[in-house]
């Protein structure tokens, strides 16, 4: 056994455009980083070894055996016939796929040598290419970058033992591996961002010394300073911005700390040469689409913060119809892919819940989507998901009065939410008419609930939904099972008992998993080529391994299948891929296909069957009973028509809500907040029947639903606004009728004040006070048992949080 540390081992598929790391740690009974040797590769199958005491040489004399044949596994509980065919084909082939193994031993402080391997077949075979990277310490955090315009390109991030406190060393490489290159830094590089259309622009920021940010136009070969004191950066993705846009928020305090969250966002328009200011006094800031949102504090004395939108790249802004926040609360941006608006608000009180609001295609008028949304404020973990396979379907959870979380879904964009339909057939343990389909996401499994994967679904696999779940009227903590839905989620079945590590490929023809134990050995491989009606084992190894997870090729195309582990009693990594390819040589033709009719069950009153946001759609999908394989290059096929409109496109604007009679009437609490609507700095006139059309709804003629013409208020003015909802007195710090466009950067502000941080320490303490008062709990309940499991929360402080992924981005 060796000294007590941990190894990191990373994985980069590059011409699959994937990046894969995982951190193993030997205290946990982790293999070892060393040497990797082939083992026992056959005409579908091959495997690999990682073995400590392997010379650095590749075994070239492997040996073969065929797959073994195995009976079909009945779903259970399924009505479904499988037939007990399996592998039968003996088809040979190879694969050109690049594969980059990466392992780095750490011990505390202590840093061992990083080892790189390279594969050009996909995992069959290995070579060790340590060398080309002299051998050197790669970081485990932030030590791999890989390119998503041309995944051959990756940056290696290495020590520098001379000065490991003020510069790094680079690695990169452009063909895959075949070569690197070795450049110094003078700085600290901590993070790296890819331009997004110019794979030679790259941006890095160091959190040492003057927090710069750097520039680099010849994929890292030469770099420059663009600016220092930088808390956060993004290149302009939007069709207003050009290849030469950078944001990025700047502290004139020059703390760029947690305290500071005071920011300017400047803006160059020339990669960095000369910045303008476009907002002050700014949280944070996120751009998606057209839309570049900012968080800003309105006035010191009270810490309200508000939402502004700009669709002009900070030329002009408009506030967003949101209730305001202060400072122990928190807006997010769920999602914005859709043409409009997913944002969270967190509600007072850390109560770890919020409201859900939806936006116009303006971005600027929202609307109330669900309340009492799941989304603790101490923590970045939230289970609301875009369902990828079928337009409008989202999922999320939601806490009701009596603390249980059940999960709720939307087929129309969060125009209506309701519970997740139950699996034909099935019924809670305990009689409930809230019975329905519980599924588990981010916050079951940092819970520490056995829910190995979160939902699953890509979009070249029209309507396919893969999710770990329970039959009941609220989450559960035993194991949960395996759950599929054929038909964007108004349907589902249960496709396997127990949880699992699942994956799709084939545009959705092939479905593999693999059951997850308590002690996570395993040698069994399921598959389905039926959309999960059916599934087949196949014994992938003789040995039980230590399974640590499935590579498969992003985007769903590709029948091949990495499975990842190690030996338990030799700690020696273990790696077989299998390629179903090989064993579905039928290619589909014309015959293999139906069309199918998406939403075909979304029936709403005072709407045609099947319209969603206006139109039908149609797809062509393959049979399930063929056994044929769609391809790597096939592409879906679906026709759209429009529907014509009716009341069901249409929902409330912002200061309205349903009534019991399902019509939209003036809701008062929100009308005395936000009575106009703020444009181009001037305060707008709004006279409005209370109704919308749905955003992104391409429905056609018809009449709009009959309501009267409200006038919210005829005369009003920008300064009486925003002194009766914010006490603010010099409102033209905040609004400057184009925004602050051509203001230049600012220097030293000053130092912190004594008073400051007194506010701080009386601030956090009252907080500290009350959640020791008032500590809410969310209960799981337990199948089968007499009383309810209750978990509680741990209420850290939290009074900012930012998150740049695909999902969810976090603006307080």
């Amino acid at each position: 056994m060796a000294a007590p540390g941990w190894t990191s081992f990373g994985v980069l598929a590059l011409s699959l455009v994937f990046f894969l790391s995982v951190v193993c740690s030997e205290a946990l009974t982790y293999p070892f980083k060393d040497n990797i040797e082939s083992r026992y590769p056959t005409e579908h199958v091959s495997h690999m070894r990682m073995d400590r005491t392997a010379v650095s040489m590749l075994n070239q004399s492997p040996t073969l055996q065929r797959l073994h044949k195995r009976e079909a596994d009945q779903t259970d509980g399924s009505a479904f016939s499988c037939d007990n065919n399996d592998f039968t084909e003996q088809v040979k082939g190879g694969s050109s796929k690049v594969l980059l193994v990466l392992t780095t031993d750490e011990w505390g402080p202590f840093v061992g040598p990083s080892m790189l391997w390279r594969s050009t077949d996909y995992g069959q075979t290995f070579q060790n290419i340590s060398d080309r990277i002299n051998n050197a310490f790669i970081k485990k955090d932030n030590g791999m970058f890989k390119s998503v315009l041309d995944p051959a390109r990756v940056v290696l991030v290495s020590y520098l033992a001379e000065s490991v406190n003020t510069a790094s060393r680079i690695y990169i490489t452009t063909d895959g591996g075949e070569a690197f290159h070795g450049i110094t830094l003078d700085f600290i590089l901590d993070t790296l961002e890819f331009h997004p259309t110019n794979k030679d622009y790259l941006l890095a920021h160091s959190s040492q010394k003057e927090h710069s940010l750097y520039l680099s136009k010849d994929f890292g070969q030469t770099w420059t300073s663009v600016h220092d004191y930088v808390a956060d950066f993004k290149w302009g993705t939007a069709s207003y911005d050009t290849d030469n846009t950078i944001y990025l928020t700047y502290d004139p305090k020059h703390m760029v700390s947690a305290e500071s969250y005071n920011y300017d966002l400047l803006k160059s328009t020339d990669l960095g040469q000369k910045f303008i200011v476009v907002a002050e006094h700014v949280y944070s800031f996120g751009q998606q689409g057209q839309f570049l949102y900012v968080s800003i504090e309105l006035h010191e004395n009270n810490n309200t913060r508000v939402m502004h939108v700009s669709r002009d790249g900070g030329t002009t802004w408009e506030l967003a119809q949101l209730p305001s926040i202060t400072p122990d609360r928190f807006y997010s941006i769920l999602d914005m892919s859709e043409g409009m608006v997913f944002m969270h608000v967190d509600d007072k009180g850390d109560t770890g819940t919020g409201t859900i609001y939806t936006s116009g295609a303006d971005g600027i008028i929202f609307s109330v989507s669900l309340t009492s949304h799941l989304y603790p404020n101490f923590e970045s973990v939230t289970d609301f998901y875009k369902v990828k396979s079928l337009r409008g379907v989202y999922l999320a959870s939601q806490i009701r009065e009596d603390k249980s979380i059940r999960t709720m879904i939307t087929y129309d964009r969060g125009g209506v939410w309701q519970p997740v339909p139950t699996p034909a057939g099935m019924s809670c343990a305990k009689p409930s008419d809230q019975c329905g389909l519980q599924i588990h996401n981010q916050y079951s499994r940092r819970k520490g609930i056995n829910a190995p994967m979160g939902p699953l679904s890509e979009p070249n696999a029209v309507g396919l939904i893969l999710v770990h779940g329970h039959v009941s009227d609220a989450l559960q903590t035993t194991n949960p099972d395996v759950y599929i839905s054929d038909d964007g989620g108004y349907n589902w079945f249960k496709a396997l008992t127990g949880p699992h590590h699942y994956a799709i490929g084939d545009h959705g023809g092939l479905l593999v998993a693999v059951p997850v134990s308590a002690d996570r050995l395993a040698n069994i491989i399921k598959y389905s080529f039926d959309e999960g009606q059916c599934w087949k084992d196949y014994k992938f190894t003789e040995e039980e391994i230590v399974f640590t997870g499935l590579l498969t090729e992003p985007g769903a195309r590709s029948m091949k299948v990495g499975i990842w582990g190690f030996g338990r009693d030799d700690h020696k990594w273990r790696v077989t891929v299998i390629d179903f390819d090989k064993v579905v040589t039928k290619k589909c033709t014309d015959d293999d296909y139906d069309t199918w009719l998406a939403h075909e069950e979304y029936h709403r009153e005072g709407i045609e069957d099947a319209c969603l946001l206006g139109v039908k759609e149609t797809f062509r999908r393959r049979k399930k009973n063929t056994r044929c394989k769609n391809g790597y290059s096939y592409e879906v096929q679906g026709e759209k028509s429009p529907c014509t409109c009716m009341n069901a496109d249409y929902e409330c604007e912002y200061g309205f809500h349903r009534d019991t009679d399902n019509r939209c009437t003036a809701d008062k609490t929100y009308l005395n907040k936000f009575p106009e609507v703020c444009k181009h700095g001037e305060l707008q006139e709004i006279k409005s029947n209370g109704y919308r059309l749905i955003p992104g709804d391409a429905c056609v003629g018809g009449t709009p639903p009959e309501a009267s013409l409200i006038d919210l208020r005829e005369h009003c003015s920008k300064r009486q606004q925003f002194e009766a909802s914010y006490g603010l007195g010099n409102i033209e710090t905040y609004f400057k009728g184009k925004g602050a466009g051509g203001k230049v950067v600012a220097g030293l502000i000053g130092a912190v004040a004594l008073a400051a941080v007194i506010i701080i320490i009386m601030y956090y303490g009252k907080r500290w006070w009350r959640r020791k008062q008032n500590q809410d709990v969310y209960r799981y309940s337990e199948l089968n048992q007499s009383d309810d499991v209750m978990l509680e929360e741990d209420h850290a402080s939290k009074s900012w949080v930012y998150h740049d992924d695909s999902d969810v981005e976090l603006l307080p």
